[in-house]
């Protein structure tokens, strides 16, 4: 089975370029403002994944590159969202701080480069 040409992360429909998940010690997370507080709980067996996500926002027939990129800027609100990318599918929070656009002047109006980092929500 592969990754899906288009990853969903709420209501943002993403062409990924790379994708990197990796497992870690599950936490309990709480949001305080506008950050993640994250508690290891040694005790409790399980394990969430985090994905680092790599892409082109490109414009398309029925909308523009700034349009996508605003909604990916406001999916960056330390709330939990539903994300699917053909292997994973749950509950996901964007770390706070881990957007990041790579502007470059040999790009504008035409592109722009994005990655970020998602985090499991499991609160069981």
């Amino acid at each position: 089975m592969a990754y899906a040409e288009n990853i969903v992360y709420g209501t943002v429909t993403l062409k990924a370029s790379k994708l990197t998940p990796r497992k870690v010690q599950s936490t309990l997370k709480y949001k305080v403002g506008r950050t993640l507080a994250k508690f290891p709980t040694p005790t409790r067996d399980a394990t969430d994944w985090e994905l680092r996500v790599s892409g082109l926002i490109t414009p398309t027939q029925s909308t523009t590159i700034d349009t996508f990129r605003n909604k990916l800027e406001a999916a960056d609100d330390v709330t939990k969202h539903y994300y699917t990318d053909g292997l994973k599918t749950g509950s996901y929070i964007m770390d706070p701080g881990s957007l990041q656009f790579a502007d470059d002047e040999n790009d504008v109006g035409m592109i722009y480069r994005y990655s970020f980092s998602l985090i499991e929500y499991n609160q069981t």
